[in-house]
């Protein structure tokens, strides 16, 4: 049970924030101000959504598979060290690859809601720009692999000191 509700805890944040996304998506007439200081906002918010919803792809992804597959979550001893490393850096590669994939589909998805709302015009370039924040924060994302350890310690910290406690009322 523990573990179906890390799950859900998430892959609820990436959707809650998906949805932000698409309702943003779906609002009619945006605008700010003049338009070339306009187009340099939308280019920027886009940058961070699309950056923020990759990390959260990426996350939930690495979360999900490190809380059900135990040669994941840590290492078992000294000889399986090495093997566990470069398991480790496969998956992580193949987490990388999925969560970009599925960004830039929903970026797509996005832009063709948008093209459907009145007042609203998605272009090519917005696309673009997603792809790029996307891809930029998939590189920074994969050399710095800390995204979702301080949440896998905090968990594995919680679950030690609940056995505690259990421990102690028997």
């Amino acid at each position: 049970m523990k573990r179906a509700a890390f799950v859900i805890y998430t892959w609820g944040t990436t959707v809650i924030f998906a949805g932000l996304i698409y309702w943003l998506a779906t609002l009619p007439y945006l605008s700010y101000g003049s338009q070339v200081s306009d187009d340099l906002i939308k280019v920027i918010f886009r940058m961070l959504l699309y950056a923020v919803l990759f990390i959260l792809f990426y996350r939930s992804i690495i979360l999900t598979l490190k809380n059900i597959v135990d040669r994941l979550s840590h290492y078992r001893s000294k000889g399986e060290e090495s093997e566990d490393a470069e398991f480790v850096l496969i998956i992580e590669t193949l987490v990388v690859i999925v969560a970009i994939l599925s960004s830039i589909l929903f970026s797509v998805f996005e832009v063709y809601i948008t093209n459907l709302t009145p007042g609203r015009q998605g272009e090519l370039k917005d696309v673009l720009v997603s792809v790029m924040s996307i891809l930029l924060t998939g590189i920074v994302v994969y050399t710095l692999p800390v995204i979702g350890e301080l949440e896998m310690a905090l968990k594995h910290k919680f679950e030690y000191e609940m056995k505690l406690i259990k421990k102690g009322n028997k």
